[in-house]
């Protein structure tokens, strides 16, 4: 079984054993001789006095061991660490490295640092002494090559280059701000109980403009999920976007249904965010729309029917609610075979005549001015088949929308970001539920009236923001950075 714990000074013998391979046989440590085990065991105790330092060991063997240290010996780093993983020389493709780099990322979140650095000895040329194995790992967990120092390093006859790579994994200066999307007189859904559709705003406050991400939660149209709210929000944040997470209608009591009124929402966002581009530091043409699920319905629907969402605000209406590119995530697509029964029930109800059926199957009403489009699924989805990203796929295709499909080979539905944060229900604040909690209120203050066993469930279920226990899906969770390397190509 693979554990990852901290280090004790009485494992020290075998890291100094799985260290030693390094200095003797490769380029990898610029060291030149390998430190006694009373220098190596002081070592740890001066790291371990400040940083994490772990271990990670599998049937009680250690296989690989990585800590933080101090970046700069000045107290305006001390949200700065650098970064040091060995593995032991025989094991190959077992993912201790990651599993030890996600784990002192969580560690070191918690004391609040911000930059993550790596130093790695850089080969000129490629020798039996030097490769870039090295780099290329820590590419893979998302850090960046930001400075070479040429021929700094000598050993074995041979110079070598140094090279730093960085990850920002803070937030830094996160401007972070609720914006109603709606005055008092222009929002008239029924039963909001005094919820006011909004969004979040997750900007970087440094003067320089950022292409846009607006995520869209999904939750069935019954609610707005904090599971893909401000988690992913960050997410792309860390990764340069400035950020929105638009809490749109929902209709848990499914006795109002919504229509176009989440359009509404939803391209109101978009209209706000383009008008005030240079106010949320904003490059006005690369909005790209993120949803999940029920919220990729939206989303979508957004793309193939932005033309029929007016905005009763003069100035607004003016403004495209247009995205310029779209990510769906496992989204609700269809109102045919394959549909999310409940999705379209809580939208347009129960006994929805067949034009909103035909107009809410998105991949019925794609055209050439669909924007381009990121899709991801998985190929086991339980609950929204991946048959409707298929279906959409076709229809893009059809049409000749720049697009492309991932369909991952295992996960259930709802997998967010797929991640360890997600996985350990780090999600950040549940503000998603407002609507819903102000219902549930309603329901035990009687001002809805509601069947027994729906009631029951309302107060059990949506009381507060409940979240049951998950792995990570290392697979699933390459998909950002696959939709961030598409949109950087179709922009």
């Amino acid at each position: 079984m693979t554990k990852i714990r901290d280090v004790k000074v009485e494992d020290a013998e075998r890291l100094l054993e799985i260290y030693s391979f390094y200095v003797i046989n490769t380029a990898i440590t610029f060291e030149t001789e390998v430190p006694s085990l009373d220098e190596f065991v002081g070592r740890i105790k001066r790291i371990t006095a400040r940083y994490p330092y772990l271990v990670v060991e599998d049937d009680g063997i250690i296989y690989g061991y990585a800590y933080a240290g101090v970046f700069k010996d000045r107290a305006a780093y001390d949200k700065s660490c650098e970064l040091t993983v060995y593995i032991d020389k025989d094991v190959k493709k077992k993912g201790y490295g990651r599993l030890l780099y996600d784990a002192l990322e969580v560690r070191l979140s918690e004391m609040g640092i911000e930059n993550l650095y790596a130093c790695i000895g850089d080969p000129v040329e490629e020798d039996k002494y030097l490769d870039k194995n090295s780099e290329n790992f820590h590419a893979h967990l998302g850090f960046r090559k930001i400075g070479t120092f040429y021929k700094c390093g000598y050993k074995f006859d041979t110079w070598y280059n140094m090279i730093w790579m960085e990850k920002l994994v803070g937030t830094h200066s996160l401007k972070k701000e609720r914006i109603d999307l709606w005055k008092d007189n222009e929002y008239t859904y029924p039963l909001a109980f005094g919820f006011k559709p909004n969004m979040v705003s997750y900007l970087h406050n440094d003067g320089q403009k950022h292409p846009c991400m607006v995520v869209i939660p999904g939750g069935g149209y019954c609610v707005v999920s904090p599971t893909e709210g401000e988690i992913v929000a960050k997410e792309f944040y860390k990764m340069g976007y400035n950020a929105f997470v638009v809490t749109y209608t929902t209709n848990i009591l499914f006795k109002e249904p919504l229509m176009d009124q989440p359009m509404k929402d939803v391209s109101r966002a978009i209209r706000l965010i383009r008008m005030d581009s240079e106010k949320y530091g904003i490059f006005e043409d690369k909005i790209t729309i993120c949803g999940f699920s029920a919220g990729a319905h939206l989303s979508g629907s957004v793309c193939v029917h932005f033309d029929d969402v007016s905005d009763e605000n003069e100035t607004l209406n003016k403004i495209s609610n247009r995205p310029d590119s779209a990510i769906l995530c496992y989204p609700v697509i269809t109102a045919g075979e394959f549909a999310h029964r409940d999705s379209f029930n809580a939208l347009i109800g129960e006994d929805a005549e067949p034009d909103k059926l035909e107009y809410f199957s998105l991949e019925k009403n794609v055209t050439k001015n669909t924007p381009p489009t990121f899709l991801w699924h998985t190929a086991t989805d339980d609950l929204v088949p991946v048959q409707n990203s298929y279906l959409y796929d076709e229809a893009l295709t059809k049409a000749g929308v720049n697009h492309t499909l991932h369909v991952f080979s295992f996960g259930h539905h709802g997998l967010g970001l797929a991640d360890e944060d997600w996985a350990n229900h780090r999600f950040g604040e549940p503000y998603t539920y407002e609507q819903t909690f102000n219902t549930v209120q309603a329901v035990k203050d009687n001002l809805v009236e509601v069947s027994d066993e729906k009631r029951e469930e309302l107060i059990r279920d949506f009381s507060e923001a409940k979240y049951w226990p998950d792995v990570t899906y290392p697979e699933v969770a390459l998909w950002p950075e696959m939709a961030d390397a598409w949109i950087k190509t179709t922009y």
